[in-house]
């Protein structure tokens, strides 16, 4: 089982790690700091340590969803159906 990557990190300007006052119309340096209105920045995203329920793609699927001559094939007979179903509303 592969290893998780770390939850990113979002910069924050040199001023933001004084402890002052936000400035007017800033997003709240910590989650504890937001309001009912606003979400903390950033959580939005999912990661192992959060939803460890999260299914992996297995080998065979990541092969298929980055296997060039299956993907052209699959965009073939997409547009040909697009291009029937077109053709059928038509008459």
């Amino acid at each position: 089982m592969a290893v998780p990557d770390p939850p990113a990190k979002l910069a924050q300007p040199a001023d933001a790690t004084a402890g002052g006052p936000a400035p007017a119309g800033a997003p709240p340096r910590h989650p504890a700091q937001a309001t009912a209105g606003t979400a903390a920045i950033g959580s939005a995203k999912v990661t192992a340590d959060t939803a460890p329920y999260v299914t992996r793609p297995t080998r065979w699927t990541i092969f298929m969803r980055t296997f060039v001559p299956w993907q052209l094939w699959r965009f073939v007979r997409i547009n040909a159906k697009m291009i029937r179903i077109i053709r059928g509303s038509r008459t």
